[in-house]
């Protein structure tokens, strides 16, 4: 599942985005916008290195402001506190807590904020001072890195690990990274093959029967390995949906056979596209960088003009442990080993109107936190998942009333690139609506649990370079229904030859979703229903885009042992839940039988009322039945259809048909989002 980043600009938004930009300026900052004097307390946070902090009401970082914070919470202060970050960048090294000492009421929160223009920074980085070059390291480099490459020295965190990473195995979808900056973004360790040679990827030629050892094909030629002692390989092993990273054990530079030192998931196959990362003899172009574990020393090779270099240090950014009633507003969060944001407990949390980048990790994290989410934000170059909500309780269906709207994400899942998304909805009850989510290796969303709403965003080039893998996915777990996937945009979703990929993938068994008056243009297969039940798939239309439905009963054949395996995922997944509750029987009441009752049977999915143009109807494979159904009134028509970048052309073309679209087309814009305080910093 390799993708490089993307620079093509996001191309249109739905029109409430732009409502929601166009106020930034006045954005919620509750406290000022009564504007009466004394109704709120301001303290302000000086950025790292100023003067003239100390005085009761301007901070040295952003730690001692909290301090106060807490200190006036327990003094009986009642009234809104805004802990203003002055323009400039605020560096920390450890997480800043929010917690209980620290809430306020819901009439009288808690407010980070930053300055109007966008220029507070918060970061998770150091900088590096530099150091003499050992020869014995020079001697090792590339002919043609010798006079560029530069040597600093690491703090002494990083100078102390084993390893300046974990390993990306199948349930690790946000390893812990360490990376290095400049003022353009992150450079990556040296690897091989360079990415303008066959896209960054070598082929594997034969593989061992262990799946431990592999040997690679004849070219490109390979660098001197003999001397590498913290070597990693990442690829797509077994499967084009999975990327792993893992340490290298073994290297015969003469056989180019390499042993890694855990084997991957499901082994290794002929064919599978890997590379070599963290190689001092592969460090040959501008961007890249190598750690020395004996010395402590990094040598990299900077981008032209780019600056001095920084180090990740802080695990986390902000973690706001049982907080309520916070507020995080116009203010840069950045470059943090794991998580940029953590939210677990509390309620009414919410970030307004910020920029999130550059995290090894996630962007931001809320987990049984009542209430809350992110509105009107920037979420940018992101190592994992970008956005994580789970709230409420599987066991009633209530909802956790958490959320992400009007905001937009690129160039998410950079590091892990598989089973990573913009945004992953758990629990009960989330919403994610407005948002525009293009340009990145990843997911669009991953819906767990029930009744969540995904509802008009714009999803557009993600997955590419990927196989057997959706822009919108579920999947495993037949109890996870409820969720309402509609009036979304979903255009130029498509992947390499010889590969295959969905737009809104119901992956093996997913029932129970409802896919309705959602506009597909130029998807490779727009809906799939890997094998599950009582999907509603209705008013929907396909353009270019087919087969507009793909259905399989694969748990009739291939499936059939996870459902009646009694120690499988799938069953796990079956038996977590109460279905024999009065909940669970009165919104279900026939699902706690239904593994007994034909479980591998697709059967019950509505497709109904839906369009296609210029593509297929639908498809029906793997035993699934037409019979078993409901399939009504659906239609295709042929002749050339508009492209998708031509809105109003898409409008006339419906409307000339008699198609009613559940998107007006005419409101979403061309020129992509609105002006915003920040600026994305490596397209």
């Amino acid at each position: 599942m390799s993708l490089g980043p993307f620079r093509t600009r996001a191309a249109f938004l739905a029109a409430a985005f732009f409502a929601v930009f166009a106020c930034l300026p006045d954005l919620g900052f509750a406290a000022e916008a009564r504007g009466e004097a004394g109704s709120l307390v301001v303290l302000r946070v000086a950025p790292t290195g100023a003067t003239g902090t100390g005085r009761e009401t301007r901070f040295a970082d952003l730690p001692q402001a909290l301090a106060r914070v807490a200190a006036l919470r327990r003094q009986g202060e009642k009234r809104t506190i805004v802990v203003d970050l002055e323009p400039g960048t605020h560096r920390i090294v450890a997480p800043v807590r929010i917690g209980p000492e620290h809430s306020g009421a819901a009439e009288a929160p808690l407010i980070l904020r930053g300055a109007a223009d966008g220029s507070s920074r918060l970061v998770g980085s150091v900088p590096l001072a530099s150091a003499p070059l050992p020869p014995r390291l020079r001697e090792r480099l590339p002919a043609a890195a010798r006079e560029v490459v530069r040597a600093y020295r690491l703090p002494d965190a990083l100078r102390r690990e084993p390893a300046f990473r974990a390993p990306r195995r199948l349930r690790e979808t946000h390893p812990r990274v360490t990376e290095i900056f400049d003022a353009g973004g992150a450079l990556r360790p040296a690897q091989w093959p360079n990415l303008g040679v066959n896209s960054g990827w070598a082929t594997v030629a034969t593989a061992g029967a262990g799946g431990l050892d592999f040997a690679l094909k004849d070219a490109p030629p390979l660098p001197d390995l003999t001397r590498e002692r913290e070597l990693w390989a990442e690829g797509f092993w077994q499967w084009d949906w999975l990327l792993e990273t893992l340490p290298v054990a073994q290297v015969d530079q003469r056989r180019r056979r390499l042993e890694l030192e855990a084997p991957p998931y499901e082994g290794i196959r002929e064919g599978a596209r890997i590379r070599l990362v963290h190689a001092l003899a592969a460090l040959d172009e501008a961007g890249e960088w190598w750690r020395d574990r004996e010395s402590g020393l990094l040598l990299a090779w900077p981008s032209p003009g780019a600056g001095d270099l920084e180090a990740s240090l802080a695990e986390t950014l902000i973690r706001a442990d049982g907080a309520r009633h916070l507020r995080i507003e116009r203010l840069r969060l950045e470059r943090a080993r794991g998580d940029l944001f953590v939210a677990r407990g509390g309620e009414d949390i919410e970030i307004r109107a910020s920029d999130l980048a550059w995290a090894a990790g996630r962007a931001a994290v809320f987990e049984d936190v009542s209430g809350g989410g992110l509105s009107g934000s920037t979420i940018h170059d992101i190592g994992a998942s970008a956005v994580r909500l789970v709230g409420g309780d599987r066991a009633t269906f209530r909802p956790g009333g958490l959320f992400v709207r009007d905001s937009r994400f690129t160039r998410f899942s950079r590091l892990t690139r598989t089973q990573s998304s913009a945004i992953e909805l758990d629990g009960v009850g989330a919403e994610a609506s407005g948002n525009l989510i293009t340009d990145a290796a990843g997911y669009a969303v991953y819906l767990r649990g029930n009744d969540h709403v995904f509802r008009r965003n714009e999803v557009a080039r993600l997955i590419h370079g990927l196989s057997d893998t959706g822009a919108i996915y579920a999947g495993r777990d037949f109890t996870a229904r409820g969720s309402i996937i509609e009036d979304n945009y979903v255009h130029d979703i498509r992947t390499d030859p010889g590969r295959e990929v969905k737009g809104v993938y119901l992956d093996d068994m997913a029932s129970g979703f409802t896919i309705q008056r959602n506009l597909f243009v130029d998807v490779q297969q727009p809906v799939f229903i890997g094998g599950g039940s009582d999907n509603i798939v209705t008013r929907n239309l396909f353009v270019t885009s087919s087969p507009m439905v793909a259905l399989d009963a694969r748990g009739l054949t291939w499936m059939k042992s996870a459902l009646n395996e009694p120690d499988s995922e799938f069953r796990a997944a079956f038996a977590a839940m109460p279905l024999d509750s009065p909940p669970w029987r009165m919104r279900y009441p026939k699902l706690a039988e239904a593994l007994s009752d034909e479980p591998g049977v697709a059967r019950n999915n509505q497709i109904v009322d839906n369009i296609a143009i210029a593509g297929d109807g639908l498809a029906l494979t793997d035993k699934a039945e037409a019979g078993r159904q409901i399939i009504l009134f659906n239609t295709r028509l042929d002749g050339p259809p508009p492209k998708s970048g031509d809105l109003e052309a898409l409008t006339r073309f419906a409307a000339d048909r008699r198609i009613a679209l559940g998107l007006d087309l005419l409101k979403l814009r061309r020129d992509g989002l609105p002006a915003s305080p920040f600026t994305d910093a490596r397209r």
